[in-house]
């Protein structure tokens, strides 16, 4: 028997840890001759050339999520209409609703929910004849009617998924590991906390899987642990075995990604965060909201004071890039709360703050417990919020231009000095500066030197144009887009040449810089001063 296991990833960088998973309980549980080939695509690249790429198999399985779910779905019946094969869907865009895809997709055969690697052989063999398909925990499949085998709850470490073939197909994209499954969280919005009791995968294999991991090429391993520092013991041992070996059987140079539980940081793993290389470590944090009520509705579990108090401090350390992220349209949280919380957010100064919007998942008790949780939402993927009974449509659609400013001014790292001489001396507070430019500025998308004379023009009667001017210039500089200083923030001036020839004389010919006319300084910056954390390059400030 021949099978595709197949996924379609939302970017070519990222390199899907599930297809190879499914393979790998193939090859170990499988007591029937099968074939098994793992094919990945992307929900961007022509679909009808994919399906053309497929092997000619007699089974296709695709891994569903809702970036790829409707991308999966036309594959599927194009795959059908071509060859006839069994199709098999899994994932938690179709483990919570397995009925309603069997009912109204004819093309798709079975719906697979739990864990694949150890039912999707069961599947296998029960095509085969070798069992039936009674005996497949969390299939679902039509027989007089849809028939549904309750799922089991696995113990054991699933088996490793990292083979040559994956090995082979991983090149230089960001690669994923698993070191524990489920979640000791049971968030209303998450599906994690549901799926399995939390259990944690052997300790030698993770290591060693580290280490493969590491010398493959890739720069970035991420860790999909829901919470990563659950078992703060464990937590500790993964990152100093990192820690330990880094420059050693870990090459310098590879990054570390990890999501965690800021609030419940221990100080013996903060002491080891804080020995951890330069660059070596990615830390997300979710905050969702520092509404306290809010947080107690969704049954999120967050000491809020120790939370951003860990967070500080994770900052102070300066060798490790911090991702903290909010969700809007949470219960109980209408503008005011939200803008509490985005302040407060953004104060903490992290590299990154991700403004999200709520997503009504299926299988998510926000979604399945409609009196606790009122909201509407988009019927299609990936489901977000469109109102609540404290968030407007209108509001919503606000959120997302505030968005949409966050990302192209502070989250991209390319306007910061002119964020902070703003916030610091006109007394605008963040939220009001993202949420207002954000809204005045909404439309098309525009190049970076445009949105760079958009945001000059909106706040130059706000403060002093001059100083604004020169923020904006240096900040471009500082990102490496001294190409896109719009033509309203150049000055033509001849002292211009005679500043260049007096800087390259120590600075040689590789630099870039700006008169600051409001300082009587030069600000100057070279193409070879390494980037700091958020992407930027530093500069300096010299006196003419």
């Amino acid at each position: 028997m021949n099978i595709a296991i197949a996924c379609l990833n939302s970017k070519y960088i990222h390199a899907s840890l599930s297809p190879w998973c499914l393979l790998a309980g193939v090859r170990e549980f499988c007591k029937t001759d099968v074939t098994a080939t793992v094919c990945e695509g992307t929900i961007n690249q022509n679909l009808d050339e994919f399906i053309a790429s497929l092997p000619q198999c007699d089974l296709y399985g695709f891994s569903c999520y809702i970036w790829n779910i409707e991308q999966t779905l036309y594959a599927c019946k194009k795959i059908k209409e071509k060859t006839g094969a069994k199709i098999v869907l899994g994932g938690p865009e179709v483990a919570y609703r397995a009925h309603d895809i069997l009912n109204r997709y004819d093309f798709v055969d079975f719906v697979l929910s739990g864990e694949g690697e150890f039912n999707f052989p069961k599947l296998v063999d029960a095509i085969n004849g070798e069992d039936d398909f009674e005996s497949v925990d969390g299939l679902s499949y039509r027989g007089d009617d849809v028939i549904t085998i309750p799922e089991k709850e696995y113990t054991a470490t699933p088996p490793n998924p990292y083979c040559k073939e994956f090995f082979d197909s991983l090149r230089d994209r960001i690669c994923y590991i698993e070191t524990s499954r489920g979640c000791p969280y049971r968030c209303a919005f998450c599906l994690s906390g549901r799926c399995s009791p939390l259990r944690f995968f052997d300790m030698d294999m993770v290591k060693e899987n580290i280490i493969l991991l590491a010398n493959s090429g890739t720069k970035t391993v991420k860790f999909v642990d829901r919470t990563f520092n659950a078992n703060y013991h464990r937590a500790n041992e993964i990152l100093a075995f990192i820690k330990e070996n880094y420059g050693a059987k870990i090459p310098e140079g590879v990054c570390f990604h990890f999501e965690i539980a800021g609030d419940i940081l221990r100080e013996e793993t903060l002491a080891i965060l804080k020995e951890m290389p330069y660059r070596s470590v990615q830390l997300e944090i979710g905050m969702q909201s520092f509404n306290e009520e809010t947080l107690k509705t969704i049954n999120r579990k967050t000491d809020t004071k120790k939370l951003i108090k860990n967070i500080k401090k994770l900052l102070e350390f300066g060798n490790m890039h911090i991702h903290i992220d909010l969700i809007a349209g949470l219960t109980g949280e209408d503008i005011n709360s939200f803008k509490n919380s985005f302040n407060i957010g953004y104060n903490l100064h992290a590299h990154m703050l991700q403004m999200g919007f709520l997503k009504l998942l299926y299988g998510s008790d926000m979604r399945e417990n409609s009196d606790k949780y009122p909201c509407k939402f988009s019927d299609t993927p990936p489901y977000e919020v469109t109102s609540t009974p404290w968030l407007t449509e209108g509001e919503i659609t606000a959120l997302k231009n505030c968005e949409d400013a966050l990302e192209r001014l502070y989250n991209s790292g390319r306007f910061l000095q002119s964020l902070d001489y703003l916030i610091n001396q006109i007394g605008i507070e963040p939220f009001d500066l993202f949420y207002d430019f954000g809204n005045a500025a909404s439309g098309n998308k525009t190049s970076l030197s445009l949105y760079a004379q958009r945001f000059f023009e909106y706040f130059k009667d706000k403060c002093n144009p001059e100083i604004l001017r020169e923020k904006i210039v240096c900040d471009l500089l500082c990102c490496g887009g001294e190409k896109h200083i719009p033509d309203c923030l150049k000055i033509k001036d001849p002292l211009y040449k005679k500043v260049k020839q007096e800087l390259s004389e120590t600075l040689g010919n590789n630099f870039n810089f700006a008169i600051l006319y409001s300082e009587n300084k030069v600000f100057a910056i070279t193409q070879n001063e390494q980037k700091d954390l958020f992407g930027r390059k530093k500069g300096m400030c010299i006196e003419v």
